[in-house]
């Protein structure tokens, strides 16, 4: 399986500062090299730490018409897809994957896709060596205006607020900062509530709209409009802790929230982890020097020392012997910065 490598000047320059023709043009495909899959082993023994692997694109866009809409009976399985620079390529349809009506900023379905139609493809950068080649479609983007642009995915990587009520997201393998202004529009892809910059946790994703992108490292947009889509879950993810990753430590996504093994980690930080059983429940506390942070097993509640009862998001789980709690609340009670890096969980400790 080929892993396709792209950076943000290939895909932002070639897609994006182009004139709004160009744009309706083909995307320009980014050049291709092997990886070796990461072999994962058992925990038996304590972690070590390697160097942060390099960035690896996490989607890349395909740009054409749609050939032929694949079906298993009446399921719709996938989409051949033709352009005249690229040639043919098999896109996977799954439950999971998103369809953007463009123009509306609202989520569509299969019903959108016709024969003939010119869509936008974020899919995945695995490929099969088949002819066609072929790969899962993580969105389809479909009614792009013919004086508009099409919307863009990105992934949550980090955040940061600004005292003027603006947001900066990094993405794209920390190489785009995007900046939403406080007065920004927030969409639901689901359409089922209001959204806001407290809902843009790490992992989730979103798609939004911009004209051009100012050239730096990293590059950086801003934007005034977007639309929040479910984060997708993961497995097997890494965790670094400033710049090291630990070998035997693995991560995931789980339901928008990113979730780690809570002794593992802590002890990295030089933390220690207990466990009781109360008449109420189950309870697990971890413990440094002038740090406690106790959670309740089955509960999204999380108290630091004497301060008011926190919510991550998700509750804290115990699986096989493994407790499992949300990042954030690790990261906020070391005082380190989290961020989702190239398959890894990252925590940069603050230097004071």
């Amino acid at each position: 399986m080929t892993y396709l490598k792209r950076t943000a000047a290939a895909v932002l320059g070639g897609a994006i500062l182009c004139t709004t023709s160009a744009f309706a043009a083909e995307p320009v495909k980014p050049q291709t090299e092997t990886k070796p899959a990461v072999v994962q082993t058992a925990p038996d023994t304590a972690p070590k730490t390697e160097a942060m692997p390099e960035v690896i694109a996490e989607r890349d866009l395909f740009y054409g018409k749609i050939a032929e809409i694949l079906k298993e009976g009446d399921k719709v399985t996938g989409l051949l897809m033709e352009s005249e620079k690229d040639g043919e390529y098999i896109f996977h349809i799954g439950e999971r994957t998103l369809f953007l009506n463009s123009g509306e900023g609202t989520m569509t379905g299969l019903e959108s896709l016709k024969v003939g139609d010119s869509v936008y493809v974020y899919h995945s950068p695995a490929m099969t060596m088949s002819l066609p080649p072929q790969s899962a479609a993580e969105a389809i983007v479909t009614n792009v205006p013919a004086d508009a642009r099409a919307a863009m995915l990105h992934t949550v990587e980090r955040v940061a607020k600004n005292e003027d009520g603006s947001v900066v997201v990094t993405t794209d393998g920390g190489q785009l900062q995007v900046t939403i202004a406080k007065d920004a529009v927030y969409g639901d892809y689901m359409g089922r509530q209001i959204m806001g910059a407290d809902d843009l946790r790490i992992g989730t994703r979103f798609f939004t709209w911009y004209q051009a992108v100012q050239e730096s490292l990293p590059a950086k947009v801003g934007v005034n409009k977007l639309t929040v889509a479910p984060a997708n879950d993961l497995t097997d993810l890494g965790v670094s802790i400033d710049e090291k990753v630990l070998e035997n430590v693995t991560a995931k996504m789980e339901n928008g929230t990113l979730m780690i093994p809570a002794g593992a980690v802590a002890k990295e930080f030089g933390l220690k982890a207990s466990y009781q059983k109360l008449e109420k429940g189950e309870q697990v506390t971890l413990k440094g020097a002038d740090q406690e942070l106790v959670m309740d097993v089955g509960s999204d509640s999380f108290k630091m020392k004497e301060d008011a009862v926190t919510s991550y998001g998700a509750a804290v789980v115990i699986t096989e012997g493994t407790t499992w709690m949300p990042a954030q609340a690790l990261a906020d009670l070391v005082g380190a910065e989290l961020s989702l890096h190239n398959g890894t969980v990252v925590f940069t400790p603050v230097k004071k």
